[in-house]
């Protein structure tokens, strides 16, 4: 691999279809070439919900970190007033709670800044980013713009500017946008595409995960009715729109995570 990779790559698509598996994979293929690079997870979306706290481990030879927002939340305000005690009490105020829960997408401000701030610290590290939801790009990129018309000036301008600077470089950040094979499923991530191409200039790519129709259009007589007609329509869903595919993505044999990840470290170049 001669390309260096990004500092940021964000794997967004609907539930289920392999974005957890696939950007796991990623990592490992980043490994492989010698590149630090962590797993990153949002363990939460509001501070209502379950506070369990940061993680930060190593699993089956990835570095995989989820972080909890209220954790988040005060290692932000701290670094900004110089005060662990004043950020613990801040955090835990009933006004605070509410304006991150309550104004769209404070949440991913306070995550996005503690990226910047890891990526800061360690000038080689990349970050894999496993968004939790459709959308969830489309919305990170919103809130950071839209705080940054609201705060004129002061240190959420800064910092907004400063994140905005990052996702939107080419050279910095790629977003991944992960489907399946189907008709619908397609559709989506194609307006998912639009949406985020409409506002903001880096790359933003779709790949089509656990294909069946490779494995299969050779025996097509020997499958049942259900199985040979979706293996026909994969293959024609793909001949039809592989212009705007970055990559294919064959399905697994394999029957574990583990095995699965490793399986697709080999078919992965493209995504760099």
């Amino acid at each position: 691999m001669n390309q260096q990779p990004r500092r940021l790559y964000i794997f967004t698509g609907k539930g289920g279809v392999g974005k957890t598996t696939l950007s796991k994979a990623f990592t490992r293929y980043l490994l492989e070439h010698d590149h630090e690079v962590v797993y990153l997870t949002f363990q939460n979306q509001s501070l209502g919900e379950t506070h369990q706290g940061s993680t930060d481990k190593f699993i089956n030879g990835i570095r995989e970190i989820s972080l909890d927002l209220e954790d988040s939340a005060r290692n932000y305000i701290e670094k900004k007033l110089n005060s662990k005690l004043v950020a613990g009490w801040i955090v835990k105020t009933p006004f605070f709670r509410a304006l991150i829960n309550m104004v769209p997408g404070f949440n991913y401000l306070i995550y996005l800044g503690k990226i910047l701030d890891m990526q800061n610290s360690n000038p080689r590290l990349t970050v894999v980013l496993d968004a939790p939801a459709s959308g969830h790009a489309l919305t990170m990129v919103e809130s950071t713009t839209n705080f940054k018309q609201i705060f004129e000036s002061g240190i959420i301008f800064e910092d907004t500017g400063k994140m905005l600077s990052r996702l939107n470089d080419p050279a910095y950040t790629k977003i991944h946008v992960v489907t399946l094979p189907g008709l619908m499923a397609w559709q989506e991530a194609v307006e998912l595409k639009a949406g985020l191409t409409e506002r903001t200039p880096v790359s933003i790519e779709i790949t089509v995960n656990n294909c069946l129709y490779p494995l299969l259009e050779n025996d097509l007589d020997k499958l049942p009715e259900g199985l040979k007609q979706k293996t026909i329509n994969e293959k024609q869903l793909v001949e039809e729109n592989r212009s705007q595919m970055l990559c294919v993505l064959p399905h697994s044999l394999k029957q574990d995570g583990l095995s699965i990840e490793t399986d697709l470290v080999g078919s992965l170049s493209k995504l760099i």
